[in-house]
């Protein structure tokens, strides 16, 4: 399916196909601490550095947004205006809502090509905490969009957060979970960590305890929305109704589709997929597998955050 740049101001990119459908492209990007420097300002240069080069994407998904909504949510703003600079986009910007502290995740999207029909940042009900809810101009498809970035210190709450949103599995409208969820999945082809590196407040927050003693990683928050992992079929089992992108990828035979999405050195005993874009049934006959990627930096430059940025393409 070729490429396409429209006419007009703004430089979005799409694929024209027999029934005009639309392929955009989804950014999510773990950004530390959102740029925010010891002092309270923001080194944005970072976020720019992380999307350098890039072919603008109608959604990014940017967790980590810290204290972006200070001072008029001068923060998410100033973001909004790096992206738009950077990619020729004029992007428009939504802040999410997080619990633990002022590091929500935030959503910019292409009003150009997406129209947001509505936005959860705070919910009263706790499954529609940063969901949007949008409509591809000139088109009646419409999809939501849950922005999450679950707890790392305990796999109980990353368990609970899991099931708040398991539902969406079986949703009639298209459904994308974007979001660092802080666990990766069971099964031998995901990148491991050797869990006897780590210190014990490492393991304790991220892996669990055997009854023989030994730490395994916790897979069961991701498992439980996308099934355990199955040696014997090489497939998983059970879940409730997503699928994740990578391994889409990865059976698509996209290279190195499985990278880890954490930097390496940041954690010890190695580095692990915990950055996750998972699509409910409704949506996975839109993702086009062969364009997932984990954007790894140039090593011989200062790393932009201590995740990397990932990127899918939806044929909607």
């Amino acid at each position: 399916m070729p490429l396409v740049r429209s006419e007009g101001a703004a430089p979005h990119w799409f694929a024209v196909a027999e029934e005009a459908a639309l392929v955009i492209a989804v950014d999510l990007f773990n950004f530390q601490d959102g740029g925010r420097r010891a002092d309270g300002s923001y080194d944005f240069d970072r976020l720019r550095r992380a999307f350098a080069g890039e072919t603008p994407a109608a959604l990014i998904v940017l967790c980590e947004a810290k204290h972006y909504g200070d001072d008029g949510q001068a923060g998410l703003f100033a973001a909004a205006d790096v992206l738009s600079d950077e990619l020729g986009v004029e992007y428009c910007a939504e802040l999410g809502w997080c619990e633990r502290g002022p590091y929500p995740p935030a959503v910019f999207y292409d009003p150009q090509v997406l129209k947001l029909l509505r936005w959860h940042g705070r919910s009263r009900y706790a499954d529609k905490h940063n969901l949007a809810h949008f409509r591809v101009h000139d088109s009646d498809r419409e999809f939501l969009v849950l922005a999450r970035h679950w707890s790392n210190h305990s796999g109980v709450r990353r368990r609970q957060e899991a099931g708040l949103i398991d539902h969406f599995g079986g949703h009639e409208l298209p459904v994308l979970v974007a979001g660092d969820l802080n666990a990766t999945a069971s099964g031998p082809h995901l990148p491991q960590r050797d869990w006897t590196a780590a210190s014990y407040r490492a393991r304790s927050h991220k892996a669990r305890r055997l009854p023989d003693g030994t730490w395994v990683s916790d897979t069961d928050p991701i498992d439980h929305l996308i099934g355990a992992w199955d040696e014997t079929h090489w497939s998983r089992v059970d879940g409730c109704g997503f699928q994740a992108i990578a391994e889409m990828a990865w059976r698509a035979g996209v290279p190195n589709a499985l990278h880890p999405t954490v930097a390496e050195k940041v954690d010890a005993g190695g580095a692990q997929l915990i950055d996750w874009l998972l699509v409910n049934t409704a949506m996975a006959r839109f993702v086009v597998a062969a364009e997932y990627r984990v954007h790894v930096p140039d090593p011989q430059l200062p790393a932009p955050s201590d995740h990397h940025r990932v990127r899918a393409s939806l044929d909607l």
